[in-house]
């Protein structure tokens, strides 16, 4: 497993895991309690008894609603992007097919009516290479093999979805901002990976030389929802590792970062547990915690985990598809 994948596995494990457990302990501890209250004599509630449980759906509400936005505002634009590739789309030439089914890439590649250099996958669920006619014109053999090199990791990889979901969970966690560290390491290590898998196949040399010419363009900017060539992300540093074979540091998470998450983890349970006795008293504590240690509240705990190894499942499908070919070359929506 490389870096990458070690990434985002921390990424997104540490965001199931919390999310849930925070998702679950709500529902069971503040929600249905709160709905019990108020539905009966509302005596028995007091108006500061409420408050804890009400910034504590704020917060879930603050949460769910950045999530939505970011998972609405990049299907958007993965959706514009796809569509502005068919439309530009081209039959792709004898060479490009042949050196797509060399990398393991048949029906993924779609050759864009384009002079400015570039490639990049683009998709989701079936990631495709997208690459300009002006940038296969300037390649050599070798260069173009390198290159659809690089990018077959990033379709096997399914970094596309990798990035949505990263973006989408490190939003959701606005309260944990040393998460939006591990999302950029797993941005940087993903091209130094791809760059290194390419290396191994076709050599440093056309790898460099590829990356240079992709440099020279302007028109089409990188896309946020894909995975380019000459990515932005740590470009003097890839150039580096290619050139002195040295690989270079990943972001570290900064102490201020480590305080407020610390601190944002802290008020996240301060508020939860203050809707547990605002709700039930002191004793709710008690009976949560015996309840949690009893063998219903064990089984109750696995079956938390049941949503997350169905998408761990669905996602291990998606890895396997993505080693496939496809019928055809022209990108669908």
């Amino acid at each position: 497993m490389d870096s990458a994948a070690r990434n985002f596995l921390a990424l997104v494990g540490t965001c199931a895991v919390l999310g849930a457990y925070a998702v679950w302990g709500f529902l069971a501890y503040v929600a249905i309690p709160l709905i019990g209250i108020i539905s009966g004599p509302f005596s028995r509630l007091p108006p500061t008894g409420a408050l804890p449980a009400l910034i504590l759906t704020l917060l879930l509400a603050v949460s769910v609603g950045l999530a939505s936005t970011t998972l609405h505002r990049q299907i958007a634009a993965s959706r514009r992007l796809s569509r502005h590739i068919q439309a530009s789309a081209l039959p792709p030439t004898a060479e490009l097919r042949a050196a797509a089914g060399r990398c393991g890439l048949v029906g993924r590649v779609a050759l864009v009516d384009s002079g400015e250099p570039f490639s990049f996958v683009y998709g989701f669920l079936a990631p495709r290479v997208a690459i300009s006619g002006g940038f296969l014109d300037s390649l050599t053999p070798e260069e173009l093999r390198a290159t659809l090199a690089h990018e077959r990791y990033h379709v096997r990889s399914l970094d596309p979805c990798r990035t949505l979901l990263a973006k989408v969970l490190s939003e959701a966690f606005f309260l944990l901002p040393s998460l939006k560290v591990l999302c950029a390491r797993y941005e940087v290590a993903r091209e130094l990976a791809a760059d290194r898998c390419a290396e191994q196949r076709y050599g440093r040399r056309p790898l460099v030389s590829a990356l240079l010419k992709a440099l020279e363009g302007s028109g089409w900017q990188e896309p946020a929802v894909g995975a380019s060539l000459a990515s932005s992300v740590l470009l003097s540093a890839r150039l580096s590792h290619l050139e002195t074979g040295q690989m270079p540091p990943l972001e570290v998470a900064s102490h201020s970062s480590m305080a407020w998450s610390a601190l944002g983890a802290i008020a996240f349970l301060s508020v939860f547990l203050s809707s547990m006795i605002g709700l039930g008293g002191t004793s709710a504590l008690l009976r949560a915690a015996s309840y949690e240690l009893s063998e219903t509240g064990v089984l109750l705990d696995v079956l938390c985990a049941a949503p997350i190894l169905a998408l761990a499942f669905s996602y291990w499908m998606l890895t396997r598809r993505a080693g496939q070919p496809l019928s055809s070359t022209v990108p669908h929506p």
